[in-house]
């Protein structure tokens, strides 16, 4: 069952005092120890496996531990699916191999849907069509990820699963994060030999990042290698793209995510007339400038143009499109440009540029192309009403991309119950000005 060496030599049956015996006869005649699913949980030697052997070395905690497990499996309202859900969680959280094994078979054998015992097995949050399995499920991942229940959580449980079993799943947690405890501590051997043990998945590796330092070292990254972007890399990137908010939870976005060099090199094509118009107009300004400002402008521009001389070597050019039916604009009669919409769509982005950063990955948001929309859409065969919202170029970066940003300080951007009123006492932090121009 586990590679890890037994803490635990299994005690034969010969070698049971009077307590240890009345245990091992009450394990092996509850439902478990019933027919072909006996030889799960006894060796052909007699020996237990799975907690039970280390039970055995305390037979009167073990019989009031035995009596509990059977309580929370045949005296409970808690529906099955939901139990074997909520046993698989904390299997998952202590990767708990023959937990998982033995509840993954239960929970097949009950209707657990297979999509959802893998993303169970990921980590990741499973959809149920059962309100009440999928309240379970909520509630035994908080409290084995926090330790807690918040109030949503709970209220929910309390729907859809009753006050009782509410109490019987949150007991359940506890029940069986005291049998992985026991599992994980002393390794106990497998089953019979030919009954292989098919433990806890391996979870997908996932960069990891703090939020504060993402969102404050994300740069505009222009300069890319060709290099290719993995396919797990590129799916999970544009998976946290799916979990932006937008009004009315429709996603009125999709994304086409550009890798054929053709399509790319049409794209590249429209970006350099763009750019070189834009820049030109941006370089006039640049005397203006205080030296200060001056030399940031320059770099800025310097990597817009390398930018839109390499887009066609960017690995992938993330083109987000919307659907304009499916946005609620409650500004488009208030007489100035429009944004209201872009509520439901850039947070999208936003997310994206995030989990690049977290990858390491360097991107850009870019939406000169938005001018050029027909030509795209003809390239890239977006179907009307569909437009065209952002453009993300995404490769590794060639130098060291991300970093500390430049920007205005929260003692000058915010303000408290009437514009202009200061919410936070100024710390005499330098006045950034912006560009009199954005790099795109």
């Amino acid at each position: 069952m586990s590679a890890k060496e037994p803490r635990l030599v299994p005690l034969r049956p010969e070698q049971l005092d009077d307590a240890q015996r009345r245990l091992l006869d009450a394990v092996l005649a509850s439902p478990r120890g019933q027919g072909g699913a006996r030889r799960m949980i006894q060796r052909e030697d007699g020996t237990l496996t799975g907690p039970f052997d280390a039970w055995l070395r305390s037979p009167v905690l073990g019989e009031h531990l035995e009596r509990v497990g059977m309580a929370l499996r045949t005296d409970t309202v808690l529906p099955v699916a939901a139990r074997e859900t909520a046993v698989l969680v904390v299997a998952r959280a202590w990767s708990a191999d023959f937990e998982w094994w033995v509840h993954g078979i239960v929970a097949r054998a009950v209707g657990v849907p297979e999509a959802a015992i893998e993303a169970i097995g990921q980590g990741r949050r499973p959809h149920f069509d059962d309100p009440a399995t999928q309240a379970a499920h909520d509630v035994a991942h908080e409290l084995v990820a926090h330790r807690r229940l918040d109030d949503d959580t709970l209220e929910r449980a309390r729907t859809e699963l009753g006050e009782r079993a509410l109490v019987e799943v949150v007991a359940l947690v506890g029940f069986y994060q005291l049998v992985s405890g026991i599992l994980e501590s002393f390794h106990p051997p497998g089953p019979s030999g030919d009954l292989p043990v098919v433990g806890v998945p391996s979870v997908t590796p996932r960069a990891g990042f703090d939020l504060y330092e993402a969102a404050s070292t994300t740069r505009a990254v222009r300069r890319l290698r060709p290099d290719p972007i993995s396919e797990p890399v590129l799916q999970r990137v544009l998976r946290a793209a799916t979990w932006a908010p937008s009004g009315g939870n429709l996603q009125p976005w999709h994304v086409i995510v550009v890798r054929d060099p053709t399509r790319k090199k049409g794209l590249a094509g429209l970006y350099h007339g763009l750019w070189s118009d834009y820049a030109a107009q941006r370089r006039a300004l640049l005397a203006k400038l205080p030296d200060a400002l001056r030399a940031p402008a320059e770099r800025a521009l310097g990597a817009g143009d390398h930018l839109a001389a390499h887009l066609h070597e960017a690995p992938v050019v993330a083109t987000f499109c919307f659907h304009p039916e499916r946005l609620t604009i409650t500004d488009a009669e208030l007489g100035r440009p429009s944004v209201v919409g872009g509520a439901s769509l850039y947070p999208a982005v936003q997310n994206l540029l995030l989990a690049c950063r977290a990858e390491g990955l360097g991107c850009v948001l870019t939406t000169l192309l938005c001018s050029r929309e027909k030509e795209v859409r003809e390239l890239l065969e977006i179907p009307e009403p569909w437009a065209t919202c952002a453009f993300v170029p995404i490769g590794w970066p060639v130098a060291s991309g991300h970093g500390p940003l430049s920007r205005r300080p929260v003692e000058q951007v915010v303000f408290a119950d009437r514009f202009g009123e200061p919410l936070f006492a100024s710390e005499e932090s330098p006045v950034i000005e912006p560009y009199p121009f954005g790099a795109r």
